[in-house]
């Protein structure tokens, strides 16, 4: 008894300091009293000690729960920091919302923002509040005198020393769910809202349209998702359920994750598509000028609230904003960020949380604002808000690499069909009145204005496939043009997945203006395994195909970009007619692999023969040819994320080179005249380096064993017409007459460099600066085969260089600039103004 006393008496000691009210004292002696009397042994005694210490440390606490906004807009203020008289510390979260406790009296709060007058207020009885902050002019001063190094750096490089333990693809396997909220209205002044007299003075629409945006947005979209991550790089992610108001479409299922970058801690980070010079990346005190705005606490932890912006003088796609960085590991807790130069079609504000999980931090909700400045409802921009939240996160939790496969992100079949108690358990609320009328109203007009189908032309963008009832129309098929058929005028369907999700048979008719010929084909395809990639395909065409020229089954020319611009030069075709079986499927998770077999029928449009000799006193000069070939085709794309919906599946572009690989065996058998064997390779890649721009290359290279007509060959392609009016292309020759080179044996490296407006940038006005250079190699080694047409070898290599100042004008959608090129080495002209070349560069802007 004398030793349990003793344990007593030094346990009050200890819970001398503890505030608890004199009615729970006595409660408390009366419980230690009793378990002394019963004899309870010391493990028991400890584990009722420990509960009623925690029962009475809550009973003892004071709690003020609230929101902070803005005293103007009545927007939520993110990350505000708040200290009671007691001097507790607590910051909002990316939602304003607050809740500060002390084991004292709370009676007043203090609120301080960057931006914002400090404000204190009396809180004394109250158990909730919002407090209304009164906004100043803020300007960074770039001139602030610092005595010494500026206490900031170190700060941040302790951060940047720091970033790849707290970036979670860099350091953690993790699982997550997300609940996903994007909306958009109209972005109305609060002068023009909270004035009624204002807003009488404005027009009748106007006036409808305030009406309308004050009962309701004008689009709503949930999502839910649930991600899992491994390390070092697989990622899948799963939408389990999307609403949209007025669509049934699941187009934009992705919206919501795609719009900014999961991390704060990458590199280059990502916004709208945007990439921007992340201020915690190496040396980025040298490009970016910190200030330590303020000072803080969470707990025991220390925040420093630092601002950033470019320094002047500094060139560079950049950001500010302001970072609240933890002392606990040097962490960031919360951002806010935004483009430091105004970006023309939209203006874009990201807020990104972080909590402490299990040791670990990680982000806990992320928020992304956007003004479109190109996209009204009447004489009003619209605003979208997007805001996503992190639940049931798992560190570290238990994967199989089997759960990954080459789908990173797929949609869920039944993604629209979740019922109200789905959604109430993910958005942990109900939606608010406005939310609620949004969808109401919205899918109404929706299914009036048959809004599905219209959002259907932006999917058959995405696809080159229209939908249409049990069809597909090709778009690709429409309408063309080249220098050969002219405009070459057609349609081309194939069967939709309401015929079958397994199978499509589909066909194409096309009629060239200039050369006044019918073209026609058609193609079954099945599909034998839709995670694999395992497909069969069987095809058929009567059409005119370009000598000289490898097509890769596997290679597709970005949408709307400069290297479609080539088509324009193709002056030479050939009748051809194919049939061709074709097998493919995916291995070693990011190869895909074409086996084929065709026979090809050729007839050469020009005076181009090929000698075929008989024997010494007999020489062929052929124009018809009969070609059997089988072979293999291969596209390996390290890394590459593939995203699957309902509708359509399509690769994301990978940081590492696309290799592509092409064998071609020619047969002299079921009626091929020819027996020869060629090899293609190919890459390409565009990297963006911070601070320097976009250099991207083109490479191409191969050569044939055994003898063929030049149809087999390659011609390096070119795309200069004297006195036509002239195009920049990428990924050819500007300066080479088309035609001009054949050879069984080259190789060719397009170059060039987008500078972006890193060299020059003056409020609006910011073209881009490109340098090109292309060089080329070729041989023949039997150009006595070849007759009829004159062409020369490239065994002495050719060089081009050149310079292009893009997105001078703008006109819509589209940018004008100019280039001009250089031709020089062993094949440059004699005369010096037959090497230069000026051409107009096209470029697309959304």
């Amino acid at each position: 008894m004398r030793l349990k006393f003793s344990f007593l008496i030094k346990l009050n000691v200890s819970l001398n300091p503890v505030v608890i009210s004199q009615k729970y004292e006595i409660v408390f002696a009366e419980i230690i009293v009793n378990s002394l009397r019963k004899n309870i042994t010391l493990k028991h005694f400890l584990s009722i000690l420990f509960g009623l210490f925690s029962l009475v440390t809550i009973y003892g606490q004071n709690t003020i729960k609230g929101k902070v906004i803005d005293e103007k807009t009545k927007e939520a203020l993110p990350f505000v920091n708040i200290i009671d008289n007691n001097n507790n510390g607590a910051t909002t979260d990316i939602d304003g919302n607050f809740s500060i406790v002390s084991t004292k009296s709370i009676n007043s709060l203090k609120f301080s923002y960057v931006g914002y007058q400090v404000a204190e207020i009396n809180v004394s009885n109250q158990q909730y509040i919002v407090a209304k902050l009164t906004s100043t002019s803020y300007e960074l001063n770039e001139f602030v005198l610092l005595p010494g190094e500026n206490p900031a750096h170190r700060i941040i490089n302790n951060v940047v020393a720091n970033r790849k333990i707290h970036n979670p693809e860099k350091s953690l396997d993790f699982k997550y769910e997300s609940y996903n909220k994007l909306y958009i209205t109209g972005a109305v002044d609060t002068a023009i809202l909270n004035n009624p007299e204002k807003i009488s003075s404005l027009d009748t629409n106007n006036q409808k349209a305030i009406e309308f945006l004050e009962k309701h947005h004008l689009f709503l979209m949930e999502s839910v998702t649930e991600r899992k991550y491994m390390q070092p790089d697989k990622s899948y992610e799963k939408v389990l359920a999307s609403r949209v108001s007025g669509l049934q479409n699941n187009t934009f299922s992705l919206i919501a994750t795609e719009i900014q970058s999961f991390s704060f801690y990458e590199e280059m980070l990502t916004v709208m598509d945007n990439s921007y010079l992340n201020p915690i990346s190496v040396n980025s005190s040298n490009k970016y000028f910190f200030l330590i705005e303020d000072t803080t606490f969470s707990g025991s932890d220390t925040v420093f609230v630092i601002s950033f912006r470019p320094k002047k003088g500094k060139n560079f796609k950049g950001l500010k904003g302001l970072l609240y960085i933890n002392t606990n590991g040097f962490a960031v807790q919360n951002v806010i960020a935004e483009p430091a130069q105004e970006e023309e079609g939209f203006g874009v504000k990201i807020q990104q949380q972080y909590e402490k999980i299990e040791n670990s931090w990680f982000p806990v909700q992320l928020n992304t604002t956007i003004l479109f400045k190109t996209a009204q409802i009447n004489d009003f921009k619209m605003l979208g808000i997007g805001k996503s939240y992190l639940k049931n996160i798992e560190i570290n939790p238990d994967l199989n690499k089997k759960e990954f496969g080459i789908i990173t992100t797929e949609v869920a079949d039944d993604v629209t069909k979740k019922d109200e108690a789905f959604w109430f358990k993910y958005r942990g609320d109900t939606l608010s009145e406005k939310e609620q009328a949004t969808y109401h109203v919205i899918d109404s007009v929706g299914k009036a204005e048959n809004f599905d189908k219209k959002i259907t032309g932006l999917e058959a963008l995405l696809t080159g496939k229209l939908k249409w009832g049990y069809v597909n129309l090709d778009l690709n098929r429409f309408v063309k043009y080249n220098d050969y058929e002219g405009f070459r005028l057609g349609a081309g369907l194939h069967t939709s997945s309401k015929v079958s999700k397994v199978f499509s048979i589909g066909g194409y008719a096309a009629y060239g203006t200039k050369d006044k010929t019918v073209k026609y084909g058609g193609d079954f395809n099945t599909i034998i395994s839709k995670q694999s990639d395992i497909e069969l395909n069987f095809s058929y065409q009567k059409d005119v195909v370009e000598p000289g020229v490898v097509q890769f089954n596997s290679y597709e020319k970005p949408l709307l970009s400069a290297a479609s611009n080539r088509n324009f030069y193709l002056s030479r075709m050939n009748d051809n007619e194919k049939m061709e079986a074709r097998f493919q499927f995916r291995t070693l998770r990011y190869l895909k692999v074409f086996l084929f077999a065709n026979q090809e029928k050729v007839s050469v449009t020009n005076n181009y023969f090929y000698r075929n000799k008989i024997d010494d006193n007999t020489t062929l000069f052929v124009q018809d040819y009969t070609f059997a070939e089988v072979g293999a085709e291969f596209k390996y794309a390290f890394k590459q994320k593939v995203i699957q919906t309902l509708n359509y599946k399509y690769a994301k572009a990978t940081k590492y080179p696309i290799l592509y690989a092409k064998v071609e065996q020619g047969l002299n058998q079921a009626d091929g005249d020819y027996e020869y064997t060629r090899f293609t390779f190919r890459t390409e890649k565009q990297f963006n380096i911070k601070n320097i721009g976009k250099p991207k290359f083109f490479i191409e290279t191969g050569f044939i064993v055994g003898d063929a007509p030049i149809v087999k060959m390659n011609t390096s392609i070119g795309t200069f017409k004297p006195k036509n009016f002239l195009v920049a292309t990428e990924n050819a020759f500007e300066t080479m007459l088309p035609y001009e080179f054949f050879s069984d044996r080259f190789a060719s490296l397009h170059f060039r460099h987008n500078f972006g407006s890193l060299l020059l940038k003056i409020k609006k006005f910011a073209p881009e600066f490109v340098v090109t250079t292309s060089v080329g190699y070729g041989d023949l080694s039997k150009p006595q085969n070849h007759g009829g047409v004159v062409f020369k070898t490239m065994e002495k290599g050719f060089y081009e260089s050149g310079i292009a100042i893009n997105n001078i004008l703008k006109a819509n959608f589209s940018t004008f600039g100019v280039s001009a090129h250089y031709r020089y080495g062993p094949y440059q002209f004699k005369k010096a103004s037959e090497n230069f070349t000026v051409k107009m560069s096209l470029g697309y802007s959304f």
